[in-house]
């Protein structure tokens, strides 16, 4: 697995569309966990696992600390924000093998699993940066 940036790709009207009518679905969905399941937490970080099945999607969370998303497969994830959100929706394609990405804390969004395979990730919450 190497670090690379986010392989973002076009939002076709199709995507669009469905990431649209997923918000319109869930606006109202308070905050849950950032991740599927917390797997060790100490006083420097937080460590998640995430899995989502095709068509699944997280809970609406915030990233309160910065973090690292080590992304471990799948094939397109996207990641839906809330209409007063400075980040638009996205969709990004998974390299094979892999990669591991840092992002800075402020976001809240659903992460949607748009493609056809599972994704998985972990994810590692710095809580003291």
């Amino acid at each position: 697995m190497i670090h690379t940036e986010p392989d973002f790709i076009e939002v076709t009207p199709e995507m669009k569309q469905r990431l649209d009518r997923f918000y319109e679905e869930h606006k109202d969905d308070e905050l849950g966990d950032i991740a599927t399941r917390l797997l060790f937490e100490d006083h420097h970080v937080r460590i998640w696992e995430m899995k989502l099945e095709p068509g699944e999607a997280s809970a609406k969370h915030h990233h309160d600390h910065d973090f690292y998303l080590a992304i471990l497969q799948g094939d397109l994830i996207a990641g839906v924000t809330p209409e007063e959100s400075e980040v638009e929706n996205f969709a990004a394609r998974i390299p094979k093998g892999g990669n591991t990405v840092p992002i800075p804390k402020g976001g809240t969004e659903w992460a949607f699993n748009v493609g056809n395979e599972t994704f998985r990730e972990i994810l590692i919450e710095l809580k003291d940066t």
